[in-house]
């Protein structure tokens, strides 16, 4: 990727934000707690997986 695609890439992904930012506020901060939850639940799913393969149980998936 050259430097000046990078560049018009990056400038309009912060214009684009800056304009949701302008018209509504509000969609960013949740937007940051639906992928925090979101990362919350993979982590306490992954977690429970492996767990319960490592007390011998059985995979519903299988």
């Amino acid at each position: 990727m050259s430097l000046l695609r990078a560049w018009l890439i990056g400038t309009a992904v912060l214009l684009a934000g800056g304009m949701v930012w302008a018209f509504a506020p509000i969609l960013v901060p949740l937007g940051l707690v639906f992928v925090g939850l979101g990362g919350l639940v993979a982590i306490i799913v992954r977690a429970a997986r492996t767990f319960e393969r490592r007390r011998g149980g059985t995979d519903p998936l299988d």
